[in-house]
């Protein structure tokens, strides 16, 4: 399997993925999308390293991204920025420090399972047209519902990471349609939220962690899919599943550092 972090993680788990599920290597950006108009999605974020952008991510209130857990875990918040209020990498926007990260206590148990954490930054982030919050949703999302994604990820397997937002409208498959794509004994479970839209179009390396939107509100995390766009669906977090563990995470917590909460 893939997940969206980065090359050198998507290696190691893919051969893990491949082993167990016995399916091709797994990987995440978006393929087959189009380049997303200016302020149309002002609460995604794109969360960066050393060597810049890594995951997306979505602003859910002024001191709070929400993301996918393997984006963050591991990492020192100290070494991580934020970069919101802008559709392009290299120009615009503003960064913001991060104060804490917060994974789920059962991330990868099992595999592939819980990938839902928390950034809180620092400061609270200075909204305006192109920075905004978003909520997110507590129901179930529809069949055949059409969902939003926007990402960094690469425009194809191995290929560039782009400078410019991308997004592409994806259809939801419900858990059991999605179940028979993989077959039995597959990651697939209750907390994920699969799309298909067709073979070259889907989610690839760098969209890990950013939103899938459905009535202008998150209803998923990008976690993880075969590579990339191959015509097999995309797995993501599903966020009403994961609803109040997010709502009683940002309200209780208040410790720095690093910490795992249910």
């Amino acid at each position: 399997m893939f997940l969206l972090k980065s090359i050198c993680a998507l290696a190691v788990i893919a051969v893990v993925a491949a082993s167990v599920l016995n399916k091709p290597e797994k990987d995440t950006r978006i393929v087959g999308g189009e380049v997303a108009a200016e302020g149309s999605a002002p609460y995604q974020v794109s969360i960066q390293g050393r060597f810049g952008h890594n995951c997306g991510g979505a602003l859910i209130d002024k001191r709070w991204v929400l993301t996918a857990a393997h984006c963050i875990q591991g990492a020192n918040p100290d070494s991580v920025t934020i970069l919101a209020g802008t559709n392009d990498l290299n120009s615009g926007g503003v960064r913001y420090e991060c104060e804490k990260f917060i994974i789920h206590s059962r991330y990868n148990r099992p595999s592939f399972a819980n990938d839902v954490g928390l950034i809180k930054l620092k400061t609270n982030v200075q909204l305006n047209d192109k920075v905004k919050t978003v909520e997110y949703d507590y129901r179930v999302v529809p069949d055949g519902a059409v969902v939003r994604l926007t990402g960094w990820g690469r425009l194809s397997a191995g290929g560039p990471i782009p400078n410019l937002l991308q997004s592409i409208n994806l259809t939801y498959v419900n858990h059991e349609e999605c179940q028979k794509y993989y077959g039995p004994n597959n990651s697939v479970d209750i907390g994920h939220l699969c799309t298909f839209q067709g073979k070259g179009q889907g989610a690839c390396n760098g969209d890990s962690g950013s939103p899938l939107v459905y009535q202008n509100r998150v209803v998923a995390l990008t976690n993880w899919g075969v590579p990339c766009a191959t015509g097999l669906p995309d797995a993501h977090c599903r966020v009403s599943y994961y609803h109040d563990w997010i709502r009683t995470t940002m309200k209780s917590n208040s410790n720095r550092g690093v910490q795992k909460n249910r």
